[in-house]
């Protein structure tokens, strides 16, 4: 098998991203190990990084969120080397019920094995996600109460 370079690992992390914005999560997968290590500085209010850990728990969890949005993220920068990708993401995502956005960008580190992703570390602006889906959550609240 031919040694992954910077053109083929961008290629991986491109095609994963115009996966994901289709809604072809099973596309998107297809670029994953089994083993899949998730990781995202933005898991939870209290700053605890949200960890999902094999390609099953992924799939559930990006199911959860295709359900209530639609997302769309490209590359825009990315780095290549000794099997560590560095990328600089472009996303919206917009909430189906309430039709609030939020767009901006993000950090990802990807990690490599043979031609498939082991690990994606998301690093995303938390303070701004937390406040969009607080402000998603509290509008659904006050809607399902009238």
């Amino acid at each position: 098998m031919k040694k992954l370079d910077a053109h083929a690992a961008r290629e991986i992390i491109d095609s994963s991203h115009n996966a994901w914005s289709r809604g072809d999560i099973e596309a998107m997968l297809a670029h994953f190990t089994d083993d899949v290590i998730y990781w995202c500085n933005a898991g939870s209010l209290d700053g605890i990084p949200h960890i999902i850990e094999g390609k099953q728990s992924l799939r559930t969890f990006l199911r959860s969120i295709v359900s209530v949005a639609e997302s769309a993220t490209a590359t825009d920068h990315f780095q290549f080397e000794d099997g560590l990708g560095r990328a600089s993401v472009e996303a919206y995502i917009r909430h189906r019920r309430t039709g609030h956005v939020l767009s901006g960008t993000y950090r990802q580190i990807v990690t490599y094995r043979g031609r498939k992703i082991a690990r994606l570390e998301e690093y995303h602006d938390a303070a701004k996600m937390a406040a969009f889906w607080r402000m998603v959550t509290s509008e659904e609240t006050v809607e399902q109460q009238k």
